[in-house]
């Protein structure tokens, strides 16, 4: 199921996203298990503003979140992270389908957002679910700023890409 969350369940989400990217290791990017998290007070705004989901247990426990940021006229998934064990149910695709619907009710075209290129989980995930990677020269400035600041923390740009759907 996917809900907004409760202000107390803020907490929880960094340390789920800690825990989703320890996958990185395994496919070479152990920087990727080091870096930053999303903040509290990043996320914590994503409430307020309604750009922030939660994927939950049966249990109502969270287990997954997607977080989507605004910078001017580009709608931007920032974060989606599920855990291990909740892989492969159908909850990113969930978590996808409400950023799409709530970016498309405030009015965005298109849906953006950055990530590795050949990691299955990444790049390849989200082409299945309708996400084109945007052609290096054709990045929106707001986008290549984004990119950018990646890559002052650390990404490494040419495993990179940045990718839109329509909404």
């Amino acid at each position: 199921m996917i809900r907004r969350p409760h202000t107390h369940e803020i907490h929880l989400l960094p340390q789920i996203e800690s825990e989703a990217d320890r996958r990185y290791a395994r496919v070479g990017l152990s920087l990727v298990v080091g870096m930053p998290t999303a903040s509290i007070a990043a996320l914590e705004r994503g409430r307020r503003h309604g750009l922030l989901w939660l994927a939950v247990s049966p249990l109502n426990r969270p287990v997954g979140f997607a977080l989507m940021k605004l910078h001017g006229d580009i709608a931007w998934l920032d974060q989606l992270s599920v855990l291990d064990r909740w892989q492969g149910r159908g909850l990113g695709t969930a978590l996808i389908a409400r950023t799409v619907a709530t970016a498309r009710s405030l009015g965005f075209e298109r849906l953006y957002l950055s990530t590795y290129r050949n990691v299955a989980w990444n790049a390849p995930f989200y082409a299945r679910r309708g996400f084109e990677e945007v052609p290096r020269g054709a990045f929106p400035k707001v986008c290549r700023a984004i990119f950018l600041n990646e890559y002052i923390h650390g990404h490494p740009p040419w495993r990179r890409t940045i990718m839109r759907r329509d909404t």
